[in-house]
């Protein structure tokens, strides 16, 4: 099976959102995109390459990096913010992928990202995720190995008022899915969940949709039914995006 196919695609209207900050990117010549070396066929449709330069876009980048998300990155990753942060020169991709029935459109955008990285660029922003990667990071773990759905999601854990946590994901509207929320989960259950949402992230990055009850299969051989509401909210910063509130209905023995 092609690691970038959808074989649980269900077109719900619903497309994908990209956005890549790639930071430090050379400010002389064309991007040398090689079709074998980049495994790129195309440019998707929907998105739009931006290049931006600090002496006539530095407003417009401040912004892209700072408030609510540079706090973020600053507290997540220090070292590499201080050094893309400061780069004269950024490419950002973004946009909304019109075509999501197979993976093409994100293989296509980590070989254009990975293009950039050749010709120097020292870091990328996954906008989607809030998170930032070296140049070494984001070959080694996003362009050199097969394609994983989970390094495109984040997994966040927070404790709740009563102590329970809440465990919720960000990045699946790159896959043009709703992020994943279970509240009220026990200490001792934050394993089960976190697997239980591993299997929704993969189920929703090759196309899926939860639309009723469903029972999910994690790799330690548990089997959980769950109930996943759809929240069609896309202005909720936890998750800028829509998002299932879900709840495990129960575990099953096979």
């Amino acid at each position: 099976m092609d690691s970038y196919s959808r074989e649980y695609y269900q077109d719900i209207d619903y497309k994908p959102e990209l956005f890549y900050v790639i930071f430090g990117v050379s400010g002389s010549g064309e991007l040398e995109v090689s079709r074998e070396r980049h495994r790129v066929d195309e440019f998707p449709e929907g998105l739009e390459l931006q290049l931006l330069d600090r002496e006539k876009d530095g407003a417009y980048m401040d912004e892209l990096v700072g408030g609510t998300i540079g706090q973020v990155l600053q507290r997540n990753h220090a070292a590499a913010y201080g050094r893309c942060a400061e780069t004269e020169q950024w490419a950002v991709i973004r946009g909304q992928v019109q075509r999501d029935d197979t993976l093409d459109y994100l293989r296509n955008v980590i070989g254009f990202v990975q293009a950039f990285v050749d010709q120097g660029a020292v870091g990328v922003m996954d906008v989607m995720t809030i998170s930032l990667m070296s140049a070494e990071e984001w070959t080694g773990k996003i362009f050199e190995p097969e394609f994983n759905p989970w390094k495109h999601v984040t997994i966040l854990i927070s404790e709740e008022a009563d102590g329970s946590r809440w465990l919720h994901t960000r990045g699946m509207r790159k896959f043009g899915r709703p992020d994943i929320s279970f509240h009220g989960i026990g200490v001792d259950k934050v394993d089960d969940v976190a697997a239980v949402v591993n299997q929704m992230i993969y189920y929703g990055a090759r196309g899926a949709f939860f639309g009723r009850d469903v029972k999910l299969h994690t790799q330690s051989g548990k089997a959980f039914v769950v109930r996943p509401e759809f929240v069609e909210d896309f202005e909720n910063f936890d998750f800028n995006n829509a998002y299932y509130e879900a709840e495990v209905l129960g575990e099953e023995t096979e």
